[in-house]
């Protein structure tokens, strides 16, 4: 499809509504760290569950490719993240090794994949099937968003070192079970509340919808576990994407 690169108000609007929320969600990760003495870990987590849901105004652009700037303007920020001008959010997502390094290394990727995903299908023209994107970032938001803590807490003394990442069943159960929840949300949100024609009707496309949620967090969950150190937020997002890209189209959901 042919993709008109220009901008009208409109997207103006859906832009800035985009870059707000998600320095609000940036800046209360911040002020949990600052104000409330919550923990890196916990500022982090509130940044990886819901940062990325400022993919959720795509369908509201006139002009999807826009959306790409809000994820590449991120990049930019979190690739500068040690500055003085955004030290208080690096701050609120450092690990120790990044104060070490001075980058956050695991955030940066993580808007690096959704910045990937957004270009990939709005500078095509295919937007209408960001569903697909959609649903690998939502897994990675939600389900690795959620392992590490529920593996930690209940997993801890049952882990195993796999590539130089600690792994346990309780932290891959929580990325699938919460993946899968992640991908159904996207699929409701880009598939069936849709600008465009929905892609998930009552009946049988409610059961490819369940079935594609459920393959997206299986891969998910299978490449989190053989990922090296530090490239989950990268592996899992892409692989998961391309996983169900292959079967949504054989599914009938894809049509070229």
């Amino acid at each position: 499809m042919q993709v008109e690169f220009t901008i009208v108000f409109e997207d103006i609007i859906v832009f800035f509504i985009a870059v707000i929320y998600a320095v609000v969600v940036l800046t209360i990760g911040d002020v949990a760290r600052r104000k409330m003495n919550l923990s890196p870990d916990i500022s982090r987590k509130i940044v990886h569950l819901f940062a990325g849901a400022a993919i959720w105004t795509l369908p509201f652009f006139p002009h999807p490719w826009v959306a790409s700037i809000v994820a590449l303007l991120f990049v930019i920020m979190l690739g500068m993240a040690n500055t003085e001008r955004f030290g208080r959010f690096f701050e609120a997502m450092a690990r120790p090794e990044d104060l070490e390094h001075g980058s956050v290394r695991g955030p940066f990727w993580y808007a690096v994949s959704i910045t990937i995903l957004t270009v990939i299908f709005t500078f095509t023209g295919n937007a209408g099937i960001f569903f697909v994107a959609g649903a690998a970032i939502q897994i990675m938001m939600f389900g690795d968003g959620m392992s590490a803590p529920i593996g930690m807490k209940y997993g801890a003394n049952h882990t195993r070192v796999i590539f130089g990442s600690k792994r346990s069943l309780q932290g891959s159960l929580a990325l699938f079970v919460f993946g899968f929840l992640g991908a159904v949300i996207a699929f409701w949100w880009f598939g069936i509340f849709s600008l465009a024609t929905p892609i998930f009707t009552p009946g049988a496309g409610y059961v490819n919808l369940i079935l594609l949620a459920f393959i997206g967090a299986l891969v998910a969950t299978l490449v989190e576990l053989v990922s090296p150190k530090g490239t989950d937020n990268v592996t899992l997002p892409l692989i998961s994407c391309v996983v169900m890209f292959i079967v949504a189209m054989q599914m009938g959901l894809i049509v070229f």
